[in-house]
């Protein structure tokens, strides 16, 4: 899963280096890590629309200083640190992990963020581990291609000094909001307790905002994600990760507009706000898309008296034609409506993070994720009145 998860995300390395000049507002992260084996060190911003390295300076030995716009703050992930020169002895590329060990559970920590104005990481240098044959070809600028090389880890030990910094928290639960995808298979209510637990404790964490607003999809209600965001200080609910969960909670039921194709029309996502309607979130290239269509057509033939069914493709325009082609193949019945025109906006506001993607919208305004693939979300739109 840390395999998966760490090569993911540096596969975003192709960036443009960011001078350290002067903005609005700064921010400074200053780094110790002892004994590390490299001497320079840099901060990723991996954001797929604005990917972005700012090299650190030389503070003294093991230390680096970064100096950071308000720019990237406010709308940043997360970041991580790596070393920016290829390692050509061991043909990889670096990245600085940390590990903690806290109440009897070691956690590791891929992501940073800033939480205050200067913000300190220390840590000691324990070992490496090598990942070959990884494919770096992003990296190296090439995303059409397929070129193998080393992922190298460097992990350091946390020191916690100051316990409400962004390391800090993370380093408690570095899978804040993603229930069972951390591995850690407790009950749902669990996770959702020692969630909102943590927003009690730290209420202005930057990080559990953020994480919340990026996971929302993740959660059974839009109930149990206000349990979470009451918690959150007032001093984060003018950034856009509280606006994002705002619109989830408060709004996602108004109606944005989107295109259909067949009628050459603008046509707000929810048809009928009397009704039910189970808006599904899918694309051509989806395989588990594809598969889950026979379900569908099932639930539709049953359920079609009482629920409005709606398709959203979330393909790129140039995907229009296959995911027509399909739509056409396997003889689709319901309305469709195309994202392209502003995908980025549709997956912000519905936090589409992987599809498919279903959300039952109910006439009393609530929302609540709906896998159809599951056999009890099945019984329960059957019992809908």
């Amino acid at each position: 899963m840390q395999k998966l998860i760490l090569t993911t995300i540096l596969c975003f390395f192709i960036v443009t280096l960011y001078a350290q000049s002067s903005a609005n507002k700064e921010y400074k992260l200053l780094v110790t890590l002892h004994n590390a084996p490299f001497s320079s060190l840099a901060l990723l911003d991996y954001r797929e629309s604005h990917n972005v390295i700012i090299k650190g300076k030389h503070a003294g030995q093991f230390k680096w200083e970064f100096t950071i716009p308000d720019s990237i703050v406010a709308n940043s992930e997360s970041m991580m640190l790596i070393v920016p020169e290829k390692d050509t002895v061991a043909n990889g590329y670096r990245q600085i992990r940390f590990t903690r060990q806290f109440e009897n559970k070691k956690t590791i920590i891929a992501n940073i963020g800033i939480q205050d104005q200067t913000n300190y990481i220390e840590a000691e240098y324990k070992d490496n581990t090598v990942f070959e044959n990884e494919n770096i070809a992003l990296l190296l600028g090439r995303p059409d291609s397929t070129i193998m090389g080393n992922l190298i880890c460097d992990d350091f030990v946390l020191s916690i000094k100051n316990d409400s910094s962004d390391i800090a928290v993370r380093s408690i639960d570095s899978y804040y909001a993603w229930f069972d995808t951390s591995g850690n298979k407790l009950p749902y209510n669990d996770h959702l307790q020692s969630y909102i637990k943590l927003a009690k404790s730290y209420p202005d964490s930057r990080y559990l905002m953020t994480n919340l607003a990026l996971n929302l999809t993740g959660f059974k209600t839009r109930e149990d994600v206000k349990k979470i965001y009451k918690n959150l200080s007032k001093n984060l609910k003018n950034s856009k990760w509280a606006k994002k969960i705002e619109h989830f909670l408060y709004d996602a039921s108004q109606n944005i507009q989107l295109v259909n194709l067949d009628s050459k029309n603008v046509e707000p996502l929810i048809q009928d706000s009397s009704k039910y309607n189970l808006v599904v979130f899918t694309a051509s290239w989806c395989g588990p898309c594809i598969e889950e269509i026979p379900l569908l057509k099932e639930l539709h033939k049953k359920l079609k008296t009482r629920i409005n069914f709606t398709y959203v493709s979330v393909d790129y325009e140039s995907k229009l034609k296959a995911f027509q082609n399909l739509l056409i193949k396997n003889e689709i019945p319901w309305r469709t409506l195309y994202a392209y025109k502003d995908l980025d906006r549709v997956k912000f506001l519905f936090s589409v993070k992987s599809i498919p993607l279903s959300l039952l919208f109910y006439p009393d305004g609530r929302m609540e994720v709906m896998d159809v693939r599951k056999e009890e979300n099945q019984k329960k739109l059957y019992a809908l009145q």
